[in-house]
């Protein structure tokens, strides 16, 4: 496709790349006319792919990021090697960015922050950090990035103007 795409317009390189995906879609369109054929195409693909929507960090998201965090992944450490810290602790989650992607009618929702341990310095380290939870589920925490965030979904990195660093 390389060689004989850049021969054409990017409208005609969608169209036939549309086509050959979502044929049925694709002619549906076709018929009624080209341009709406372009634009319901664009909207099939982004229908596909997920729709994001950032959102608006509230405190109790907040509170329920940093005990998922807690509860999955510092929490069990501490316990073994140093009990007696509690999750009061935590510090975080700061900087949060928040949204989910709708795709196939259901709503799935993402974090990417900075959170840690007062005291334990390391603990700050290797993020930002990423959450995930569906509709109706709890939060999972999904681990820290060093920066490579491709566990987040890209429609949400370009809402939110982050880069992932992989």
């Amino acid at each position: 496709m390389t060689k004989w795409a850049h021969r054409f317009s990017a409208a005609t390189v969608a169209a036939v790349t549309v086509t050959t995906i979502f044929p049925a879609t694709a002619m549906s369109a076709v018929r009624s006319s080209p341009v709406s054929a372009v634009s319901q195409a664009r909207e099939t693909a982004s229908q596909a792919r997920g729709t994001a929507v950032n959102l608006k960090v509230t405190e109790k998201v907040r509170r329920a990021l940093a005990d998922a965090y807690w509860t999955q992944y510092y929490g069990p450490y501490l316990r073994k090697h140093h009990p007696g810290t509690g999750r009061k602790k935590v510090d975080g989650p700061k900087k949060v960015y928040y949204g989910k992607v709708r795709s196939a009618g259901k709503d799935v929702y993402w974090a990417v922050g900075s959170i840690g341990v007062k005291g334990d310095p390391i603990s700050y380290q290797d993020g930002p950090h990423v959450w995930r939870r569906s509709a109706h589920g709890a939060w999972s925490y999904r681990g820290d990035t060093g920066g490579c965030l491709d566990k987040a979904p890209k429609a949400l990195l370009k809402i939110w103007h982050l880069r992932s660093y992989c």
